[in-house]
């Protein structure tokens, strides 16, 4: 994974990865369709707003949208996730707290759905 990005071209594509993962999962018959983006919350840099990204993770009410910020240059994930909808983000700068996150995503999911 290291080697392989050392030569990939810069840029952002969390955009375009979560719409088309949006847009590709609704096509598909399924009780609740789930998408999580992990992110390293560097979206400034390419000048991608928060109003934006918050716009194309609710952008299907079919489908449950989810960011987990795994990284951050300073206070950016915490920041970024003040602005995105409540419930839709989540910060873990430990990759322990993945799992813990995902169940919360899960259990609030089906909590208000019923």
């Amino acid at each position: 994974m290291h080697a392989h990005s050392q030569f990939c071209m810069s840029g952002d594509f969390t955009l375009e990865g979560t719409d088309s993962s949006i847009k590709e999962l609704v096509k598909e018959e399924a009780d609740e369709h789930f998408v999580v983006v992990l992110s390293d919350a560097n979206l400034e840099r390419y000048g991608i707003r928060p109003e934006r990204f918050a716009q194309v993770l609710t952008s299907d009410p079919q489908v449950n949208a989810f960011a987990i910020f795994i990284g951050s240059l300073g206070d950016q994930a915490e920041r970024l996730q003040k602005t995105l909808p409540a419930g839709r983000s989540f910060v873990a700068m430990d990759t322990k707290q993945i799992p813990q996150i995902l169940q919360q995503i899960f259990t609030s999911t089906m909590l208000s759905s019923a």
